[in-house]
């Protein structure tokens, strides 16, 4: 699955970084952290299938999460990267935690934002009932039903309002299709509930979000699942890396310069 990504490269010495974005959003979403993460690592932040700059894929039912995860592997594979950190945020956490299970030996160490999705009982007949619902007024009313989706950015009140805006137009301009079937086929194959060796295979960090009060009992129960698994609590919500850029920032740098490598990559500039 071909992703566009944009690169900021910072130097030879430095080590690479990739970053995933949510649901409704996408590079763009990682702008108030650039700074002060590309001081530390080259940056390599993808644009979803049929977000940001991203087409959508040719056949949508080519779309699953095998694919988008080849699709970030690829990209370290085109840069020539041995092993990077990476970190996901929202539905981006569920690729990145699945991806570094799948290919520990090429992940240094990981970090993620509050996902539901990582422990969602997608099975249960709640939870089954929900989603054919959403997916039914998605196709039916279309940017209308997206803009009252529960993670648009509209709805991002500790947003920088010139932030908000911004990605508020992007998601205007999200493919429907590419949406809907993220959201009904890919998403619902990310949870790690069910998989009895999920605990992380490499050192995993959780910047939590603590003002999301829908989160918290998740938190709480990945605490207990992966005891070896640091955990950060922040004062912010779902988008923990805009709500709090310093905290977030500086939660991925103590924790990433802990488990330091040598820069792996050619020199791209």
């Amino acid at each position: 699955m071909k992703m566009h990504s944009s690169i900021r490269y910072s130097g030879a010495d430095r080590p690479w970084l990739l970053l995933v974005h949510g649901m409704l959003t996408n590079a763009r979403h990682w702008l108030p952290n650039r700074g002060g993460l590309g001081r530390h690592f080259n940056l390599v932040q993808v644009d979803l299938p049929g977000h940001g700059n991203s087409p959508p894929p040719a056949e949508v039912n080519s779309l699953t999460a095998d694919s988008l995860i080849g699709g970030l592997d690829r990209i370290r594979t085109e840069l020539g990267i041995g092993r990077w950190y990476v970190c996901g945020q929202s539905f981006g956490a569920g690729l990145t935690l699945n991806y570094a299970r799948r290919y520990p030996d090429r992940v240094v160490a990981q970090a993620f934002t509050n996902a539901r999705v990582v422990l969602r009982e997608n099975d249960s007949p709640q939870e089954r009932a929900s989603r054919l619902s959403r997916l039914e007024t998605l196709r039916r009313e279309g940017v209308a039903a997206l803009r009252r989706e529960h993670f648009h950015p509209r709805f991002a009140r500790r947003f920088r309002p010139d932030l908000r805006d911004m990605l508020c137009a992007d998601a205007e301009r999200i493919d429907m299709p590419t949406y809907t079937r993220i959201l009904g086929e890919v998403m619902p194959s990310l949870s790690l509930r069910h998989v009895v060796d999920s605990a992380p295979n490499v050192p995993t960090l959780l910047v939590n979000g603590r003002h999301e009060r829908a989160f918290q009992p998740f938190r709480a129960e990945l605490a207990a699942i992966w005891p070896r698994m640091r955990i950060v609590d922040l004062d912010g919500g779902h988008s923990i890396n805009i709500e709090n850029p310093e905290g977030f920032n500086a939660a991925l740098i103590d924790f990433f310069t802990g488990h330091a490598i040598f820069a792996e990559g050619p020199n791209v500039a």
